[in-house]
This record gives C-alpha cells, sequence and structure tokens, in this order.
C-alpha cells in the first residue's frame, strides 16, 4: 500500500515576505503613478501658458500691423497730437497703458449695416496681467464702453522699445522729437520689439514690423 507523501504549504515567514513585496509593488506603483500624475499637470500647465503666449503674439501682431494714422481724441474730444500712444513700461498715472492706437479689419456681423471697420484698441497692465481693450466709440466725448480680455496673467516685468530711423529709441516718440511736432505725428516706428517676463516664460521678446513705419 502507497502512501503519499504530506503536501507541504508555506510557512508564516514565507506568506510574511510575499505580502512584503506586495506591498512594495503597491507603493512602487502608486509613486509611479502619482509622479506621472503631476508630470500630466505640469505639462498641462505649460501648454496652456504657451499657448496663453502665443495667442498674444498673435493678437498683438495683428493689431500692430493694422495700425492706422489716425490721431486719438481725449475724453473732452481734443485731439491729441499723436497716433500711437505708447509707453515703455506700464504707465501707472494712466491705468497702466502700454499702447493704445486706431486700427481696421474690425469683422461685421451684417455685412449689409452701415457699421465702421475702424476700433480703437489699447494695451495695458492691471494686477499683472495683460489686458487687450477694444471700442467702437472712434472719438469719445465721455467715458468709453471698452471691451475688455485677459491676454497674460503674473507678468513680472514688461518693457517696449522703438526702431525708427535706423536706431533704437527707450521711447516713443524719441527723446528728441516733441510730440507735437509735424514730423514725429504723422509717423511710425519701423518695428517695436516687446518684451515682457512671466514665471512660466523668462525674457520673452517679440519683434513686430510696422507697416508705414520709418
Amino acid at each position: 500500500m502507497h502512501h503519499r507523501p504530506p503536501q507541504r504549504g508555506f510557512t508564516l515567514i514565507e506568506m510574511l515576505v510575499a505580502v512584503s513585496l506586495l506591498a512594495l509593488l503597491g507603493l512602487a506603483s502608486a509613486l509611479a503613478l502619482n509622479s506621472a500624475l503631476r508630470s500630466q499637470t505640469i505639462i498641462g500647465v505649460k501648454q496652456d501658458a504657451l499657448e496663453q503666449l502665443q495667442r498674444t503674439q498673435r493678437l498683438l501682431s495683428r493689431d500692430l500691423q493694422q495700425l492706422l494714422l489716425r490721431p486719438s481724441r481725449d475724453v473732452s474730444g481734443n485731439p491729441l497730437d499723436i497716433d500711437l500712444i505708447a509707453y515703455p513700461q506700464p504707465d501707472t498715472s494712466n491705468n497702466g497703458l502700454i499702447l493704445q492706437f486706431f486700427k481696421t479689419g474690425r469683422r461685421l456681423l451684417n455685412q449689409a449695416s452701415p457699421s465702421s471697420r475702424l476700433e480703437q484698441v489699447r494695451y495695458r497692465v492691471e494686477d499683472e496681467q495683460l489686458l487687450r481693450e477694444t471700442t467702437t466709440l472712434l472719438d469719445p466725448s465721455g467715458s468709453i464702453p471698452w471691451h475688455s480680455g485677459v491676454l497674460l496673467t503674473d507678468i513680472s516685468e514688461i518693457d517696449l522699445r522703438f526702431f525708427h530711423r535706423q536706431q533704437w529709441h527707450s521711447q516713443w516718440p524719441p527723446l528728441n522729437q516733441t510730440i507735437g511736432a509735424a514730423a514725429t505725428t504723422r509717423q511710425l516706428p519701423a518695428a517695436i520689439e516687446i518684451r515682457w517676463q512671466t514665471p512660466n516664460f523668462v525674457d520673452v521678446s517679440q519683434l513686430i514690423l510696422i507697416p508705414g513705419g520709418s
């Protein structure tokens, strides 16, 4: 008569080792998954910031390339002696203004309407945000209804400089020309360089050529 050898099971130590290995594998998988999710979140934030930057650059380039030689007016209706209002840094005395001008190319929903394709555009910085504001009211005589939108956030620094007559100038009009001078009133810079810094992008520079500038 044959007897089967007794079946040997797992010892307590072997069970503890197996459970420990499974726990370590689970912890490693959880850490890897958490790292992957964190990386995906960071990449998403960077991607959103890049898309925001590219959109801002497209709008700036399009607006400035559609700029018109048309003097602005102040809130009292008095004409200003300059077509392009520009500041090298945000002007705190004027609500953070850096650019203001007239442009063409405004879309008309009803082509048969007598509305103008012109609009007034301004860029300004408020609470570390770059705002683009537009209005179809060309010659205001009081408060202006501006349509405002945020382009960039967390701006730590923004600077403009202007290329005119083969030289770079730190302000517009250049220091050696007065705003009221006829030579400056009807002229534009040949190019504007805009530089800014944000937490995601350090020292970003954009060069925009101005049609009709000199």
